[in-house]
Order: structure tokens, then sequence, then C-alpha cells
């Protein structure tokens, strides 16, 4: 049975590449699940991928998906096999430093999706804002800014189908989430079906790889 990581992994560059037409390369999905499953350390991990995503031209905002994701595998697979006194240490401390500018949102909201798997709970993203983000530190300050455009329009996006995601997204076009706001805005809307938000993405995106590869991962996460 495949990792989590490793399906979200090979559904978010089948997304991406599908959205501009085109067959993920032979041997690409293999080469990533060679980086995740490995014993290296983190940072040669990292530097595993992202020689990866050069050779193959993937566009950097993928790659910083695949960074997301390759953290998150990080976090629920090699913390077991390292201990939980590894993140007390002074190795994690040279991680954490050395990854401070890396990632998207997609990491937070995988924390959240594997929160709500060990809590046995639904997600949602009311729940999303006022039950998990609260609890960090700064929400009050970066991500508050980060989340504006969601939190001024929570009405709409409760009442609203699909097209209202579009507009949302549309008219909060230079929201600190950029090109995250749209595909996480369909991501929680449960009702509608994946087959139809993909279209949305390719009809309406302002970047139809990354936001489907963003929502492609969300998707595949098993809760």
């Amino acid at each position: 049975m495949a990792l989590p990581a490793i399906e979200m992994s090979e559904a978010l560059l089948n997304a991406f590449y599908k959205s501009t037409n085109n067959e993920a390369p032979a041997g690409l999905n293999e080469q990533v699940e060679t980086v995740m499953t490995s014993d290296d350390t983190f940072i040669q991990k990292v530097k595993g991928l992202d020689s990866i995503t050069e050779s193959f031209k993937i566009p950097n905002d993928v790659g910083e998906l695949l960074f997301d994701v390759l953290l998150y595998n990080f976090f629920s697979e090699d913390s077991q096999r390292l201990g939980e006194t590894f993140f007390e240490g002074e190795e994690w401390e040279q991680i954490e430093a050395a990854i401070i500018d890396r990632g998207s949102e997609l990491m937070n909201i995988l924390l959240y999706l594997q929160e709500c798997q060990d809590s046995e709970i639904n997600y949602s993203l009311d729940d999303y804002l006022d039950e998990y983000l609260v609890a960090e530190d700064d929400f009050d300050s970066e991500e508050h800014e980060v989340y504006e455009a969601i939190l001024k329009n929570r009405d709409a996006i409760e009442e609203g189908d699909l097209q209202t995601m579009v507009e949302i997204s549309q008219n909060n076009s230079d929201s600190a989430l950029d090109d995250q706001l749209l595909p996480l805005l369909l991501f929680f809307k449960t009702e509608d079906s994946l087959d139809k938000k993909y279209e949305i993405i390719k009809s309406s995106g302002t970047n139809p790889g990354f936001q489907g590869a963003f929502l492609a991962a969300l998707s595949h996460f098993k809760i």
C-alpha cells in the first residue's frame, strides 16, 4: 500500500500535467517516490526533490507543493523512525532555519486534515479557521492577513456555489493567498464533485497547472 504522501505527490503531478494537456514524464513519479521513501536526512531529501523539479522543468510553485508533501511525509513517517526527541535537538533547529521560506499553505491544511483524521472528526472551512488556525500563536497577525480574503467573505463562501468561489477569487486577486485561494475554496465545497472543480480551474483559474495540483493534493488525502 502506497504511503499517503506518494499518492498525493502523484495526484498533484498528474493534475499539473493534465491541466496543460500533457502526461507526466516517464520516471518522474518513481523518482519522487524514491526520494520520499529514502532514509536520507531531510535536507538531503529536499536537495534530491529540488534536483528532480529542476531536471523535469517543473515550475517553482508546483515544486513548493511537492516540498510540502515531502515535509508532511517527514512528520507523518520519518518522525516515527527518528523519535519524538529529534524535534527537540539541534538538527531539527537547523532544518527549520533552512526551510523557513519554503512551501505554501498546503502544508497547513494537510496538518489540519491529519488532525481531523486522528480525532475522527469531519473537516470544514469553519473548523479550519475557527478551531485549527486560532490555536496558532501568530494567527491574529500573520495568518489573519493571509486568510483575510476568506474571513471577510465567509457568508458568501458558505452560501455560494462553485461559481461564487471563482468570483471571490477573482475579486481578491491581490490576496496574500494569490493562486492558492481558488483551489482552497473549491476543496472545502464538499458537496460538489472533484471533476466539476477541475473544470472550474481549467476554465477560470489564473494558474490552472498549480491550482489543479493544489486541489489534487488535498483531494487525495485519505480521511
